[in-house]
């Protein structure tokens, strides 16, 4: 076996195996919809294509002069190009025509297909060397064009999103015009197997699959974390909980200055609730604790003294998720010491040590299994976990004793930046 059939069968694995793991993966990926799903398809096979063109225009310079031939081969490499970058386009927003995108490949297509019969475009001798005529350049213009309305188009999808998302795709559209650009000015006495653009093409094609499935998994869990959310601030208002507390304040006798206080909290209470739904996902943990006290001032008005919650604040300037400590100690009252007849004590205390804040929430209720699945009951341990690991790159330990109690400890690293809000620290 020759050198160049060893390089040939060497830039062909290296080019091929990445595109052929990149299609299955995009086969079987979740976070990708159909319709992308069915674009991503139809461009690794042209890409794919792009490549054999490479291998065919080169096996028709050097071992098989038939011009005819590389007329046809080397007209379909100009005619894809630019529909490779379409696909780009659609791949980003896919429930929009793109006219002008559909009309510049029609027109790179007519241009390019004259060639059979004029000499506008490209053409070649009798002897296989190549011409081009007026409009040779056609789809190297076209095709900067559409980077640059592919890169109009990211900017405008992903406008609410940070800044340096958008150096993937622009650091990309330069790959391919550097890969245009060394393949014009390249030394035109060296063959080449395989066009710089064309392995351009494939490289961009495989990290633009991998930023674009990062971006559609952020998104996915963004918009799972926004349904918690929501899920967690309606928890709140449920109607039983609504029916038990005004019946609370109703039994109030003798005592209108206590139930003038109940109302007021109860009414606070739901407004912020529902104010949470629409405010951002962090919130100062001082006005954290405001809600969680007037959580328990309700509850006190049905437990009366089964309920004692004892708070040892150290620190407090910091940013947490909306409701997650609200949701912790909800489920300490709730599902520990309101289950014991003579009622239990809830310690809340927050503290910061090595880089790090801690927040302790220590009931004496009936706890429960740790090992066992965490049911409907401990929703809010799994919600608030996810959100702090998202928002805050925080973390929620718990230990729990049937017949003992349980131990939530929540770890949140004393940093100056967070996914949402800058800084809260």
């Amino acid at each position: 076996m020759t050198s160049d059939s060893v390089n040939a069968i060497t830039i062909f694995l290296a080019l091929y195996i990445p595109l052929l793991g990149v299609f299955f993966f995009c086969l079987s990926d979740k976070f990708v919809g159909m319709k992308r799903k069915k674009i991503f398809i139809v461009l690794i096979l042209i890409v794919a294509s792009l490549v054999a063109q490479n291998y065919i225009e080169y096996y028709l310079i050097e071992y098989v002069v038939n011009v005819n031939m590389r007329l046809l081969v080397s007209v379909y490499g100009y005619i894809a190009r630019p529909v490779v970058i379409e696909l780009f386009i659609y791949l980003i927003s896919p429930d929009k025509k793109h006219i002008p995108v559909n009309i510049l490949v029609g027109i790179n297509l007519f241009i390019h297909l004259t060639s059979f019969f004029t000499d506008w475009c490209i053409n070649f001798t009798a002897d296989n060397h190549f011409f081009g005529g007026p409009l040779r350049y056609t789809c190297l213009v076209i095709s900067i064009i559409l980077l640059i309305y592919n890169l109009v188009v990211i900017i405008r999808e992903f406008k609410n999103a940070k800044k340096k998302i958008l150096v993937i795709p622009i650091i990309l559209t330069a790959l391919v015009v550097f890969g245009m650009t060394f393949d014009i000015f390249s030394d035109s006495s060296i063959t080449h197997i395989v066009d710089y653009v064309t392995i351009m093409i494939v490289i961009v094609t495989i990290f633009y699959y991998i930023w674009l499935h990062i971006q559609f998994v952020y998104k996915h869990e963004s918009d799972l974390l926004a349904q918690q959310k929501i899920q967690i601030a309606l928890s709140q208002i449920k109607p039983h909980f609504i029916y038990n507390t005004l019946n609370a304040i109703q039994d109030i006798e003798g005592m209108p200055k206590t139930a003038q206080d109940a109302i007021v909290d109860f009414s606070k209470y739901l407004r912020e609730n529902l104010d949470f739904l629409t405010a951002s996902n962090l919130i100062p943990f001082t006005k954290e604790l405001e809600h969680v006290t007037k959580y328990v001032n309700l509850e006190k008005l049905r437990f009366g003294d089964k309920i004692n919650v004892n708070f040892d604040i150290q620190v407090s300037d910091f940013l947490i998720p909306s409701l997650s400590l609200q949701m912790i100690i909800e489920n300490a009252i709730k599902h520990g010491i309101t289950k014991k007849y003579e009622g239990g004590t809830v310690n809340v205390q927050s503290y910061e040590k090595d880089g790090k804040i801690f927040i302790i929430v220590d009931d004496d209720g009936v706890g429960f299994d740790v090992n066992k699945v965490i049911g409907e009951n401990h929703l809010g341990f799994k919600n608030s976990r996810e959100r702090l690991r998202h928002f805050v790159n925080g973390n929620l330990i718990i230990e729990s004793e049937i017949n003992k109690g349980t131990k939530v400890t929540v770890i949140i690293p004393r940093v100056k930046e967070n996914k949402d809000e800058g800084n809260y620290s």
